[in-house]
């Protein structure tokens, strides 16, 4: 106890400005209650613990760090900026102008102290007022993104949404990674009536924002709401109440949200019935589109086994970020023909003829990289994952099992194994790992699409919605993701948003797979049946299984009437998955075109006993009629009445049923012996 107080270290003033939060509390400390100190460290130390307290929400000490500050130094401008901010948001906004006031006296072209009495000149809504300090502090520095942001807040919120989107816009182009900005945009497109550009800048300020950020979540349930897509808007308030159980708001339109959807339930009656399918598949991508999942981040330069190495590794890089891919791998074949072993060149030509669609040259570099470092997770993931892609699961499972037992937390790891699970049809646990791979990396965008896929796979759109929604906004241009989406808002009847994503896409790649396929599905739901079969040509044989483009193009011959043609598609799908219920609802229909009506009874009737669809009963009840069987008829139209539409298709055959039911009540007794009661 007699022992002196240790002084503070040398490090502590840097810790105390810089560190990591778990030591700044700490290191401050020790300085300040080193008397020997000269004052400037201790007041910087009382200013590094008072922001930490700030960012922490603990404001009165925050408050008594700044203030100590300013007795030994009152004109420090940050301790008076500190105090006001503390002021602020206890409050006190009287006490916080004053002191953003006495900042600018001392340094009247201080940006921050600018943007601090404009922020404050905002939430008293005195919009011309915080305007003037916006301009003065981009005045002061033209690169201040915040500034913009707020200007363009203001802009918006005083109804100049205009000049609001220039600023929103001129912030995100200095930085991209400033979820304001995002959020602000999206209050302003909504302003302006662009429901789907508003909901995409909420969507990305979600992405980039901290979990506890609840405003573009709101924002966004709302909107959804609106649109009538109460799971999404459901899916958003539920986050918010996680976060914000108390949120009289959100628990106000969450039970507004669910009484919509429970009275859209009640007309569209509750869907019974469990799906035995087969899960299905998407069109497969094509080799270049499977780049984008397998691709990794570019490899920092190692050093090169050469003295020209160097340089032409570095322009390859750029190269390939520019989609020069054939000319970077020219460039790295003259660094690896003089250093074979030069890793970073061979971790560059990968990537490289991946983006190529050269997958089996790519996993021959990867080869050669793993020879050289053994114990590279990264590496095998990568092997495993373009295995894959070149349809050798069982391959490629043995490399990622490798790379988890090198490094279990792996997020490529567990993503490469989901993604080979898949393949091999062990959906659960690719479900676990894509789940894995998101909770070890919540912004790596290829899981959530892969995940998606999979949920689609089960017929769980809603789920696979989401997850493509997410996958967008933390990565805005990715045509896999946008097309699948697209394709799942078609399924859900959603044309006008689901053919805005396919339309994206095939403008960028007029020969993506899963785009292909959903302007088919557009087609054959307009009854543009010839130029849906066009577009379907494109996409059956491409892949193993076809089954999903199969099955839409003989619903489009049906369509047409070419009886034949549609059956030789259902045929092939069926001989590969006897089970599927969509393709035997089909074929039924196929059969009670050609009058065979004993066929078409057996398709129908294992259709409904797989899974009960709107379809297949009102496929059925045609047949009954046909048979004049209008007792079976009516309760078949009647049971079709009940279940809730699985996609615009089975919308358009309940509203049929609906007609058909009605006809047949007046004919077919119903309730009691007597007759009395009717059947609706």
């Amino acid at each position: 106890m007699c022992q002196p107080q240790a002084s503070a270290v040398a490090d502590d003033l840097a810790d105390c400005n810089s560190g990591p939060p778990a030591r700044v509390e700490a290191a401050c400390a020790a300085i300040i209650n080193d008397t020997a100190r000269p004052p400037e460290d201790r007041v910087k130390a009382h200013l590094g613990r008072s922001r930490l307290y700030l960012n922490t929400s603990k404001i009165d000490l925050a408050l008594a760090d700044a203030e100590a500050a300013l007795k030994m130094d009152s004109n420090s401008v940050q301790a008076l900026l500190q105090r006001g901010v503390a002021y602020q948001r206890t409050g006190k906004l009287d006490l916080a102008k004053a002191d953003f006031d006495r900042a600018l006296e001392i340094e009247p072209k201080n940006a921050l102290a600018l943007l601090s009495r404009g922020n404050l000149r905002s939430q008293q809504r005195n919009w011309p007022e915080a305007i003037s300090d916006f301009d003065e502090a981009i005045a002061a520095r033209q690169d201040f993104a915040q500034a913009y942001v707020s200007r363009g807040r203001a802009y918006s919120e005083s109804g100049q949404l205009d000049k609001a989107l220039s600023d929103l816009n001129a912030a995100i182009a200095i930085n991209v990674n400033v979820p304001a900005a995002f959020y602000w945009r999206g209050q302003t497109y909504r302003r302006k009536g662009d429901i789907d550009r508003a909901i995409e800048d909420f969507s990305r300020a979600i992405a980039q924002g901290p979990k506890n950020d609840m405003a573009p979540y709101f924002a966004r349930a709302q909107l959804y709401s609106s649109k009538g897509d109460y799971t999404r808007a459901l899916a958003d308030l539920d986050a918010l109440l996680a976060v914000a159980p108390d949120s009289a708001a959100a628990k106000q339109l969450r039970q507004s949200t669910l009484a919509m959807q429970t009275e859209l339930a009640k007309v569209q009656g509750n869907d019974k019935g469990s799906d035995k399918d087969k899960p299905k598949a998407l069109p497969a991508p094509s080799a270049s589109e499977l780049a984008d999942q397998i691709t990794p981040p570019l490899p920092q330069a190692a050093p090169s086994g050469n003295a020209a190495g160097k340089p032409l590794i570095d322009r390859a890089r750029q190269l390939i970020v520019q989609a020069k891919y054939a000319d970077a791998v020219g460039l790295l074949n003259q660094v690896l023909t003089a250093d074979p072993r030069d890793e970073a060149a061979l971790q560059l030509r990968s990537s490289a003829r991946t983006r190529l669609g050269q997958l089996a040259e790519a996993r021959a570099d990867l080869d050669e990289l793993i020879k050289l470092r053994p114990n590279d997770a990264t590496a095998l993931s990568l092997r495993g994952v373009t295995s894959a892609a070149m349809r050798q699961p069982d391959q490629g499972l043995v490399d990622v099992e490798a790379a988890l037992k090198i490094n279990p937390n792996s997020a490529q790891a567990h993503y490469s194994r989901g993604v080979v699970h898949r393949q091999l049809g062990k959906v659960p646990e690719a479900l676990a790992d894509f789940d894995r791979a998101i909770a070890i990396d919540p912004r790596m965008s290829p899981a959530f699409y892969e995940r998606g896929i999979t949920q689609m796979s089960l017929n769980q759109l809603d789920k696979a919605l989401t997850d493509f929604d997410q996958a967008l906004a933390l990565a805005r241009v990715y045509d896999l993701a946008k097309a699948a989406r697209g394709v799942v808002l078609l399924m859900k009847g959603n044309s006008a948003e689901g053919l805005a994503d396919i339309n994206a896409v095939l403008e960028r790649n007029p020969t993506n797979q899963t785009a292909v396929f959903g302007r088919g599905l557009a087609l054959v739901n307009s009854g543009q049946f010839d130029r849906a079969i066009v577009a379907l040509d494109t996409v059956v044989g491409k892949t193993a299984d076809d089954s999903m483009a199969r099955t839409l193009r003989a619903r489009a011959y049906l369509g047409k009437g070419e009886t034949r043609n549609a059956l030789a598609d259902l045929d092939l799908v069926l001989k590969a998955r006897p089970s599927d219920a969509s393709a035997l609802t089909l074929r039924g229909s196929v059969f009670s075109a050609l009058r065979d009506y004993p066929k078409a009874l057996n398709d129908l009737n294992e259709a409904i006993e797989r899974r009960e669809t709107i379809e297949s009963y009102v496929a059925r009840a045609r047949v009954y009629e046909a048979q004049n069987d209008s007792e079976k008829a009516a309760a078949d139209y009647r049971r079709a009445t009940e279940l809730a539409p699985r996609s615009v298709f089975e919308t358009n055959a309940q509203a049929n049923a609906k007609k058909k039911a009605q006809q047949l009540s007046k004919r077919v007794p119903c309730g009691d012996m007597a007759g009395s009661g009717t059947c609706l």
